[in-house]
């Protein structure tokens, strides 16, 4: 196995372990720090979505798209700020404008970078592509052992 596979195998662990502990992690901007949990469904959409706007090909890459978000801070702070809130009423509410206007006002741009790409990679769909592999092979492997005890 390569190198290459192992890390990305261990990283969707770490991924998997987070969504079931409902752990967060911790970014830091302007001097406050925020703790991002995994991202809900809803929350991931947004920011997909937000993506796909500046990211008008399907050619490129990763590094590609954070070249695109560098061009357009609004979507920047959208993202960061759908990833803080994550949760459909805070978005709907009044907290949504106020977070946004924190970030683009309180924050350092240089800061949001390195936010924005922790919350992109938690949009990894390969990870979400192994864990339905895995749900798969466990189910199956399960159905399996069933029918010989039968």
């Amino acid at each position: 196995m390569s190198e290459d596979k192992k890390i990305s195998e261990l990283d969707a662990q770490m991924r998997l372990a987070e969504i079931l502990t409902d752990s967060t992690r911790d970014i830091t901007l302007g001097g406050k720090t925020y703790n991002i949990r995994a991202l809900r469904p809803g929350t991931q959409w947004l920011i997909a979505q937000e993506s796909c706007k500046i990211a008008k090909s399907e050619e490129g890459n990763f590094t590609d798209l954070i070249t695109k978000f560098a061009a357009n801070i609004p979507s920047v702070v959208r993202c960061i700020t759908l990833a803080i809130l994550n949760d459909k009423k805070k978005i709907e509410s009044d907290e949504y404008q106020a977070m946004y206007d924190t970030i683009m006002w309180e924050t350092k741009q240089h800061e949001w970078i390195g936010v924005l790409v922790e919350v992109l990679q938690m949009l990894d769909l390969q990870f979400f592509f192994r864990c339905t592999e895995t749900i798969e092979m466990i189910r199956s492997t399960t159905l399996t052992k069933k029918n010989h005890e039968a």
